[in-house]
């Protein structure tokens, strides 16, 4: 990593952890939000909103046809996560959902040595530490792996793919126009599957909860968090923001407790407390990387 990219980086990684405080506090907000109204419908009226707020950030819209290619490869990462771990809300918990979504730092430790030319090193230990700390802070009422948990491994996979190719994307483009891109390729992927699967695209009621979470989701989670994430995670290397990632569940914890009247046993601490320790050990044992991050094998493309 240069000494330009190391500079960076302490800012960088704030900016992310703030993106996965909007992301965990989504996890009870569209649970609910989902029994009100079609999974495909909400993604679909989510990031259109989203792409509407997004358009004055950029001012004069330029988006270039690299930007737009690669933000369309982006995008089907994201939609195929969100996709996946959406239905998996609808049949598992909350709190089972966003463990099973904490496990992409995993992925992303094991793909970046089986795709990228990267040594994991001590990440190892600290990536364990991590997902034993996951376990403990959403101590899922049930060891039973249902239909709702392996979407959301498949989600799992597919936002570690994402996290990955943005790490290799990210430097080389407007973080604004890849982030638009991503958020129109969505939209209109999911009113296309909303249409084959779903009987509707609107709510037939417009609830409070579901208008809040909207604009949660929309403007917090999607373009300022999408957004920080576009535009800060190539200043890091990707398993430490995997890890960071991780913070997600924490926070949707946090916010269940405070703002939904959950309880947390003296477990679930405990695993948060592991998480942090976990943070602090990888900061010092993170692997270097001393290329940048190429594939191992070959890949026919024009850049």
């Amino acid at each position: 990593m240069s000494a330009k990219k190391n500079s960076a980086r302490p800012r960088a990684e704030w900016m992310l952890a703030a993106a996965t405080l909007f992301w965990g506090w989504t996890f009870p907000v569209v649970k609910d939000a989902v029994s009100q109204m079609p999974v495909f419908a909400f993604l679909a009226l989510r990031f259109s909103l989203a792409a509407i707020l997004m358009l004055p950030l950029l001012g004069r819209i330029r988006v270039s046809r690299r930007s737009l290619g690669a933000g369309a490869g982006l995008g089907v990462l994201l939609f195929l996560a969100f996709a996946f771990q959406t239905l998996g809300l609808e049949r598992t918990s909350a709190a089972k959902c966003g463990f099973v979504t904490g496990l992409n730092v995993a992925w992303v430790a094991l793909l970046s040595g089986a795709l990228f030319r990267r040594r994991a090193g001590r990440a190892w230990a600290a990536t364990a530490m991590a997902v034993g700390g996951l376990w403990l802070l959403t101590s899922p009422e049930s060891a039973a792996f249902n239909f709702g948990d392996f979407l959301t491994l498949v989600c799992s996979l597919f936002i570690a793919l994402h996290i990955l190719a943005l790490d290799r994307l990210g430097g080389r483009h407007s973080s604004g126009e890849l982030a638009l891109a991503q958020f129109v390729f969505v939209a209109l992927a999911s009113f296309a599957a909303s249409a084959v699967f779903e009987p509707r695209i609107l709510p037939p009621v417009w609830s409070g909860n579901l208008i809040f979470a909207f604009a949660l989701t929309a403007l917090g989670a999607t373009v300022f968090s999408f957004w920080a994430q576009t535009h800060f995670q190539h200043q890091t290397t990707p398993l430490r923001a995997g890890l960071i990632f991780i913070l997600e569940p924490a926070f949707a914890a946090l916010f269940a407790v405070l703002f939904y009247g959950e309880s947390m046993p003296p477990t679930a601490w405990l695993g948060a407390a592991l998480m942090l320790g976990a943070m602090a050990f990888f900061t010092d044992a993170s692997p270097h990387s001393p290329h940048p991050a190429t594939p191992m094998k070959t890949e026919a493309r024009g850049e």
